[in-house]
């Protein structure tokens, strides 16, 4: 038998059997993330690397050393098929199965960002999912510095570390079904991979390792804002459902975030208002508005908060908390906070850790009553 038949083999036998769910156990030292948009039937792309690439199993075993370090994968809106020199392989597994790997970064060149770990692909919806796996904490390396300033202080960003990693574990069968964990987009956390690395926000990431926020022996779901406008929001205010004990309503001193903003006439045409004579406002148990009614000429118009922020712009009005004065014929808002409101304000950390608060009183005031551990 000579050697492409022997690879040939191989790869049927571990095709043939490979468990039907290589996502059964839950090992958080390794997270799936897809990346990217996903392309469409008769699309393609290529992966490049400074080593060379390789075809390794879902445990590493290496498949087929390619000796290639540019490999194209092309999608026909059923099989998945790489090409590279003197290297192909068709029907490419689409369950994670088998990934390509090397000991470099790996460029993917429809997203033109740099990845650690390894690739693989999905089909979901007839189209091809891109997704990396790579190590927890360096997932982490690529989400801090897109959530957090690195220029931040460091205890800040230690704070930060330990709620990106616990809302990665806490939401780690979030898009299971899919065949991977999370997404890089605001869904999930926003991750960019290598090519976003700072010495700042690594460090963050390297001196907390394995270290997560837990409540009651449970990795605790740890919800972060920008600005919490001066007062938390508790999570059943905010979204409805049962009441969190970590995740409640009471005075922040350290993030308020003052903003302002003056309607102009194409916002009171988002908001289907064609004059404005005055403003009522109903609130919550936090001060931040449930609802808005504009009295005008043609009566009456309820409007709810969060609508009234879509519908304008989550930038523009930033928070529900907030105020509106009607002078003449102008709508002035001014508010406090940027965000929802709930759990820890990245602002606030910031303030914190400048008056010499540390990462762990951080997040003891944040999140009452949790405690830090490592899970390894």
């Amino acid at each position: 038998m000579n050697n492409k038949m022997k690879k040939i083999l191989l790869l049927a036998i571990f095709l043939v059997f490979l468990p039907l769910n290589i996502f059964a156990k839950e090992d958080y030292d390794k997270i799936d993330i897809k990346v990217g948009k996903s392309l469409s039937a008769g699309e393609s792309l290529k992966v490049k690397s400074k080593s060379n690439l390789k075809v390794i199993t879902s445990d590493e075993q290496v498949i087929n050393n390619t000796n290639n370090k540019e490999i194209n994968v092309k999608f026909d809106g059923k099989n998945i098929n790489l090409n590279g020199k003197n290297f192909k392989l068709n029907n490419f597994p689409q369950n994670g199965a088998f990934l390509i790997s090397s000991d470099s970064p790996i460029y993917v060149d429809k997203i033109k960002r740099n990845y650690g770990g390894a690739i693989s692909f999905r089909v979901n919806n007839k189209k091809l999912d891109i997704v990396n796996r790579v190590e927890m904490d360096e997932y982490l390396k690529g989400v801090l510095p897109k959530e957090m300033s690195p220029s931040f202080p460091m205890e800040s960003l230690k704070a930060q570390a330990l709620c990106s990693r616990s809302f990665a574990i806490n939401n780690y069968n979030k898009f299971i079904k899919n065949g991977y964990n999370l997404d890089d987009t605001t869904s999930s956390q926003v991750y960019y991979g290598k090519d976003v690395e700072e010495k700042t926000t690594n460090k963050a990431v390297e001196e907390t390792i394995g270290q997560v926020i837990k409540y009651k022996g449970e990795v605790a779901e740890t919800i972060f804002c920008a600005s919490s406008g001066g007062y938390t929001v508790a999570s059943s205010e905010a979204w409805g459902g049962n009441s969190v004990p970590y995740l409640i309503s009471k005075e922040d001193p350290y993030s308020v975030h003052p903003w302002k903003y003056e309607l102009k006439n194409s916002d009171l045409k988002k908001l289907n208002l064609s004059d404005v004579f005055s403003v009522s406002l109903d609130y919550n148990n936090s001060n931040r508005v449930n609802n808005l009614t504009f009295s005008t000429s043609k009566g009456d118009v309820k409007i709810k908060a969060t609508d009234f922020r879509q519908k304008i712009g989550n930038t523009i009005i930033k928070s529900t908390l907030f105020d509106v004065n009607v002078i003449g014929n102008k709508v002035f808002v001014s508010g406090k906070g940027y965000g929802h409101g709930v759990g820890m304000s990245q602002y606030g950390a910031v303030e914190m850790a400048k008056k010499g608060s540390n990462y762990k009183d951080i997040i003891e005031f944040y999140f009452p009553g949790t405690n830090i551990e490592k899970i390894k």
